[in-house]
């Protein structure tokens, strides 16, 4: 049996830890930083826990969701009319949706310190849903997992570490060949890294 942790409970876990690795001293005076990114909402009952924005303290932001892949990409690669953006989660979240309004992609990207969620390859993992098979291919950022989700469709999972961080990017798209879904996460995956 799995039990949910709580926001609250999350909360304060993060400022534990931030505690512990940035070192917290003992006075009157009110805390530096007072706002923390609320986690995303959505019913994700029995999935495990995604990287969320990065709690306060980190000078590095996790990149914008929506500047990972542009739409005329997005056209190229799955070969379809104009598609355009609809960021989410105060850039946590992007949709990509066609001229009839459906979703034909979503990025959520994530990052939180590697004591908390492993390395890469944890993470990635950990960000893949579904029950079905997951299988991790190498060659994309720290490390990739591709997946297949019921709910959400066909997914790629990367993440990459960055000091002691770890950024998670998913892309799903509702049905999508394994080629091009690849083909996405290298553009996403390129653009995570590149300066800036």
């Amino acid at each position: 049996m799995t039990a949910r942790v709580g926001p609250a409970a999350t909360l304060v876990g993060v400022v534990g830890l931030a505690c512990l690795l940035g070192g917290c001293e003992d006075s009157d005076e009110p805390p530096r930083h007072a706002a923390v990114s609320a986690p995303a909402p959505g019913d994700n009952a029995g999935a495990p826990p995604r990287p969320t924005p990065s709690p306060v303290g980190n000078s590095i932001s996790p990149a914008d969701s929506c500047d990972l892949l542009s739409p005329t990409r997005v056209e190229e690669v799955l070969a379809i009319g104009p598609v355009h953006t609809r960021p989410a989660d105060a850039g946590r979240t992007c949709e990509y949706v066609d001229a009839g309004g459906r979703r034909v992609l979503t990025v959520t990207v994530g990052q939180l310190p590697q004591a908390m969620v492993g390395g890469p390859l944890d993470t990635a993992r950990s960000t893949a849903t579904g029950p079905g098979p997951h299988e991790v291919l190498p060659g994309i950022s720290d490390a990739a997992v591709v997946y297949r989700d019921p709910a959400r469709g066909d997914g790629i999972a990367f993440a990459r570490a960055r000091g002691d961080l770890v950024t998670s990017v998913d892309i799903t798209i509702p049905v999508v060949d394994r080629e091009r879904l690849v083909a996405l996460a290298r553009t996403a995956a390129a653009a995570l890294d590149a300066p800036g």
